[in-house]
């Protein structure tokens, strides 16, 4: 990056446009298949499965009976790896479903970026 020179270093703009291509005009539906659902349903039940595991290790680590018996600091890490599971499992699985259903990205160029930024953070 030559600074003296006025030039800077910036990302391109990106048009995401995916879903408003001409093979999506009309109904999403008739293009939907079998597969394609059972894909969708497949994430749903995976978001469900991270949710709901991720909240029982979180109380069952944390609860007295069982704090007792396990030191601080693996309680800490511990409920700290299912707190960033959950994170993935509530801001970013969900948001899947739709693109597999549909085989484009329906939400936006500025939620795109959310959701990779989103994903880096949470280590995904």
């Amino acid at each position: 990056m030559d600074l003296k020179a006025g030039k800077h270093l910036v990302a391109p703009a990106i048009n995401n446009i995916s879903c408003t291509h001409n093979r999506f005009a009309g109904h999403f539906f008739h293009q939907i298949g079998p597969f394609d659902v059972l894909q969708a349903l497949f994430i749903v039940l995976l978001t469900f499965l991270v949710i709901s595991v991720n909240l029982m290790v979180i109380l069952v680590i944390n609860s007295r009976r069982y704090a007792a018996y396990i030191h601080p600091q693996p309680r800490y890490l511990l409920t700290s790896l299912a707190l960033n599971d959950l994170a993935i499992g509530l801001l970013i699985i969900p948001f899947s479903a739709l693109p597999a259903l549909l085989h484009c990205w329906p939400y936006g160029e500025i939620f795109c970026q959310i959701q990779v930024g989103s994903c880096v953070l949470c280590r995904c």
